[in-house]
């Protein structure tokens, strides 16, 4: 990370809870550098840092996304499981229900 920020806003970039500020747009370029002091290349070269931050963190969240989309097909198996348990339950119905445990199959009768 840079330690300054050519934001030319006196350090007023709010961060998000990951800890990187968030994007400014820039609406007259020549404006933007004459206030912050900075000339174009160290401009250039804080703003690449900056989209390579938001990159890392865009490529996080949609590996987060996979796997937690990943786990909906488990999730709902087991919310079945507990709507039949749930509807069978004082009925004095026996179940009798298969489990993988270590790839080994048990099997349950209750």
């Amino acid at each position: 990370m840079s330690s300054s920020s050519p934001s030319g806003s006196g350090g007023d970039d709010v961060s998000d809870r990951r800890g990187i500020a968030a994007a400014k747009f820039i609406q007259d370029v020549e404006t933007y550098l004459s206030q912050s002091g900075f000339d174009s290349n160290s401009a250039l070269a804080f703003h690449q840092e900056r989209l390579q931050q938001y990159k890392v963190v865009e490529m996080k969240l949609l590996a987060q996304q996979r796997d937690l989309q990943s786990k909906i097909p488990d999730i709902e198996k087991c919310l079945e499981v507990v709507a039949t348990l749930e509807a069978r339950k004082g009925t004095g119905e026996c179940l009798a229900a298969i489990l993988m445990v270590n790839e080994y199959k048990c099997y349950l009768k209750f």
